[in-house]
């Protein structure tokens, strides 16, 4: 019974971690996305949601980008 209990808690830390690391690659908040793949259960909903999300950090680094570009009003 032991080993079940364990099989089961690395299983679901490596199901955070894959979570975090999808988060991190397609630039949604990792510290969001990893607290959600802690949770049992609602991690698989929340790490089979985040391979169907669309990768946004290019938006991130245009909003960055567009940002520093403006001129500030006096």
């Amino acid at each position: 019974m032991m080993q079940l209990i364990v099989l089961i808690l690395i299983v679901n830390l490596g199901i955070a971690y894959q979570c975090y690391k999808y988060a991190t690659r397609k630039g949604y908040p990792k510290t969001t996305f990893a607290c959600l793949g802690l949770v049992p259960y609602f991690n698989l909903v929340v790490w089979v949601y985040l391979l169907f999300l669309p990768d946004i950090t290019h938006l991130n680094k245009q909003f960055e980008f567009e940002g520093h570009n403006e001129k500030q009003p006096l």
